[in-house]
């Protein structure tokens, strides 16, 4: 997920991409690049509700660092704000 959220953006259009964390939504949500993740969003909505101070980006960032510690790669040092924690 945290490859589609960025690697998906296109210079000449301008979409896709983390901001505003379009693959939510279509026309980005239904891109080939982007088939099977509705899964993992779904997946991740009880955590996005439980912290609504975490964007999106963040929560899957976080998750994609999570994802490759948990398949026996690196730990990959993430540094996550999120509003209305100190």
């Amino acid at each position: 997920m945290g490859w589609h959220a960025s690697g998906t953006y296109c210079c000449t259009s301008k979409t896709g991409g983390s901001n505003g964390a379009t693959m939510r939504f279509d026309p980005e949500a239904s891109w080939g690049a982007n088939a099977g993740l509705q899964c993992a969003r779904d997946f991740l909505e009880p955590v996005k509700a439980k912290h609504p101070g975490m964007s999106y980006a963040d929560l899957w960032t976080l998750a994609s660092c999570v994802a490759i510690e948990e398949m026996g790669g690196p730990t990959i040092p993430v540094s996550i704000f999120v509003y209305g924690m100190l």
